[in-house]
């Protein structure tokens, strides 16, 4: 062999890393207890992940990035959402049954928080490389985004300078742990998350961390049945405003097909939800998105959508531009 492709192959051989165990911070926004987070938690350690469960006692769906500040989180007024830890118990502790997943009886932000400034820092003396938040319970696609817990936690995570990855499923049933066996769909999707970070470990150079610097992603699941999960294809997208859930204030929820249905159809004012096929009120206007990149709509064609998402929401160089000549009297010299 010549010296000159010896070199070569050795060259490209040290533009990957090898694949190697992560250190994992897995949380939610549904609750510690629930099948969708465990049976990922039990996936990523089966491939050879440390990984360390930091999520709320109760669904926290809508929560968004909210947070109880200079609020001490005290003893529990209820049982956790499926109830493995009883009211009363401290606010933050672990689940009775593995010592490596925490709870914390707050929003899905305070909970990963704990997770990198408690747990991480105990158990490996430095942040992980990885946080993932899900999979959640349902889809997070578009301006559904903004109010997402599973989504929050990647955007304060990425801000923190740690990769991170918002997993969610489009036909959850919403189980508890408890009811995992073999051969639940809940193990499929898990597989689909961990066949993703397997790729970004195969790829990533070496030293380098998982994703660039203050970068996550945001990838939803369709729903499936047993045995399709494998099979479907992933597919760049990005977030658009696309969504299945499009938030609605009702003057009452007794006037909202969503809300009849799930049995919160009462003579009372609240939120509830419209799409392209449940008409909102007279006079409200539902945002419109045909855009093939658009997640929800990749998810249509039955693919994985894979958004690329960044943790500070600063407006594109276009738009600064357009502003600072609306308000250049107000402005002056704007840098």
């Amino acid at each position: 062999m010549k010296a000159t492709h010896l070199l070569l192959m050795l060259g490209l051989t040290a533009l990957a890393a090898p694949a190697q165990a992560l250190n994992i911070v897995l949380s939610n926004d549904d609750g510690f207890e629930t099948a969708n987070i465990r049976a990922l938690y039990q996936r990523l350690k089966a491939a050879g992940h440390d990984v360390v469960v930091s999520a709320p006692t109760q669904n926290n769906s809508g929560r968004g990035g909210s947070m109880n500040f200079l609020v001490p989180v005290t003893p529990m007024a209820k049982a956790s959402r499926h109830g493995s830890v009883a009211a009363g118990s401290p606010g933050v502790g672990k689940d009775p049954g593995d010592a490596d997943v925490y709870y914390v009886d707050g929003t899905p932000v305070m909970s990963m928080l704990h997770g990198l400034d408690v747990v991480a820092v105990k158990r490996w003396g430095q942040q992980p490389d990885l946080v993932v938040s899900g999979f959640n319970e349902g889809n997070n696609t578009g301006l559904i985004n903004n109010s997402s817990g599973t989504v929050n936690n990647l955007l304060y995570a990425v801000n923190r300078g740690i990769p991170a990855i918002a997993a969610s499923y489009e036909g959850t049933e919403a189980r508890a742990h408890t009811a995992l066996a073999e051969g639940a769909l809940e193990y499929e999707i898990a597989d689909v998350v961990v066949k993703l970070i397997e790729e970004l470990e195969d790829k990533r150079a070496e030293g380098q961390p998982l994703l660039p610097p203050g970068v996550g992603l945001n990838i939803n699941i369709p729903k499936v049945t047993a045995g399709q999960a494998a099979t479907l294809p992933f597919r760049f997208a990005r977030m658009g405003k696309a969504t299945e859930y499009q938030p609605v204030f009702y003057e009452k929820l007794s006037d909202s097909p969503v809300a009849v249905g799930y049995g919160a159809g009462v003579a009372y004012p609240g939120i509830s939800f419209a799409n392209d096929v449940i008409a909102p009120p007279a006079g409200v206007v539902i945002a419109q998105d045909d855009s093939e990149l658009s997640e929800f709509n990749v998810m249509k064609d039955h693919a994985i959508p894979v958004t690329v998402v960044e943790g500070v929401p600063q407006g594109r160089r276009s738009n600064e531009e357009r502003v600072k000549i609306q308000l250049r009297d107000l402005l002056g010299a704007a840098p």
